[in-house]
C-alpha cells in the first residue's frame, strides 16, 4: 500500500499532520558530500502509529531528526499541521518542539541526581510554567500514567533500565504533545522490558496520539500500524500492518 493510498485510511483528516516532498539532506565532510535522505515524500496522519525502520546508516535518524525539527533539510519542503517548517524561525521550532512533540530516545537522558519527578517537570520549566505546585502534579500525573506512581521520588540509578525508560517517556508526554517521536526506544533494554514500553506506545496510539517509532528492529516494527521502510535514505516501501 502506497502513502497516498493510506490516506483513505487516515482518522478524521484529509490534511496530513506530517508532510514531506521531495525531502533530500546533504552532509558535507571536507570534500565529501554524503546523501543521508533523498528525495523523502511522506505523509503521516493524525492518530496513525508509524514505525520507520532501517539499517545502520540508512538515514532513518536524520529522517526522524527533521520531522522533530532537530534539523532541516537541504531541499525539499517539511509541512507541519500544514506549516511549511522551513519557514519557521528558531524560535518557532523550539516552541514546537517543547511543546507540539514529545521525543524519546534510546539513552533515556535522564539527570541522574534529580529524582523522577524534577526530571519530568523540566519540559514545564522551558515552556514557562512558573507555579511550582502545578508542574509538581503534572509531572506525578505523568509519571502515573506510565505506571510510576510509587516511584517519583527515585533517583535514575535506583530504577532499572525500563522504569527510566518509562520517566523518559512521561517526560515527553508531560507538556501533553500531539506527536510522540521515539528513536530505538528499546535498544537499551531487555525484551521483557521492551515489551512493557511497547505496551505503553499502542496505549498512547489508543487515546489518539500520533506515534512515530524510529527502529532497526523488525519485531518492534510489526508492533505498529504501518511500517515505512527506509534505505540509502529512500523509502523502499510503506505498508499498513494487518492486526
Amino acid at each position: 500500500m502506497t502513502t497516498r493510498e493510506f490516506a483513505s485510511l487516515a482518522p478524521n483528516t484529509r490534511t496530513p499532520l506530517i508532510e514531506l516532498e521531495k525531502v533530500s539532506k546533504i552532509y558535507k565532510m571536507g570534500a565529501v558530500e554524503v546523501n543521508a535522505l533523498q528525495e523523502i515524500r511522506l505523509e503521516i496522519y493524525d492518530g496513525e502509529y508509524v514505525a520507520i525502520m532501517g539499517q545502520s546508516g540508512s538515514g532513518k535518524s536524520t529522517l526522524m531528526h527533521i520531522l522533530g525539527c532537530l534539523d532541516v533539510p537541504t531541499s525539499g519542503s517539511y509541512r507541519l499541521s500544514g506549516v511549511d517548517v522551513g519557514r519557521m524561525s528558531e524560535s518557532e521550532l523550539a516552541e514546537i518542539r517543547n511543546r507540539k512533540i514529545g521525543f524519546v530516545f534510546q539513552q533515556f537522558h535522564l539527570l541522574p541526581r534529580l529524582p523522577a519527578w524534577k526530571n519530568v517537570e523540566l519540559p514545564l520549566l522551558y515552556a514557562g510554567e512558573k507555579d511550582h505546585k502545578r508542574r509538581r502534579q503534572m509531572a506525578e500525573a505523568s509519571l502515573a500514567s506510565v505506571g510510576l506512581t510509587e516511584r517519583v521520588n527515585h533517583r535514575p540509578t535506583e530504577l532499572s533500565g525500563g522504569q527510566q525508560q518509562r520517566v523518559a517517556i512521561a517526560r515527553a508526554l508531560v507538556t501533553n504533545p500531539s506527536i510522540i517521536l521515539a528513536d530505538e526506544p528499546t535498544g537499551n533494554l531487555a525484551s521483557a522490558q521492551a515489551d512493557e514500553i511497547m505496551t505503553i506506545f499502542e496505549s498512547l496510539h489508543q487515546q489518539g496520539r500520533t506515534v512515530v517509532i524510529i527502529t532497526h528492529e523488525p519485531d518492534i516494527a510489526t508492533r505498529a500500524r504501518r511500517l515505512v521502510r527506509i534505505r540509502d535514505g529512500q523509502v523502499i516501501d510503506d505498508e499498513a500492518m494487518v492486526k
